[in-house]
């Protein structure tokens, strides 16, 4: 998937609600295991690089590391 698309997909689901705008508690890199891309939807593969993202509210976000990095930028904007 294109970045541009990849931002339009974060900034709509933001817009929904779908995505929340809270920063990460705690984050963790490492291999991908299959969990499905809270931005993209994909699965995550082992080859690919998974960004574990821990929410205030005790929910688990899993992004690919550009996924990761669009919605980071994305939930900022106001």
């Amino acid at each position: 998937m294109e970045v541009d698309e990849l931002r339009s997909l974060a900034r709509d689901r933001l817009q929904r609600g779908e995505l929340p705008r809270e920063k990460c508690q705690v984050t963790w890199f490492g291999p991908g295991v299959g969990e499905q891309c809270a931005v993209c939807t994909r699965p995550i593969a082992r080859l690919e690089i998974e960004c574990e993202c821990d929410q205030p509210a005790g929910v688990v976000l899993r992004f690919h590391q550009v996924c990761f990095a669009i919605w980071d930028e994305e939930r900022q904007v106001p």
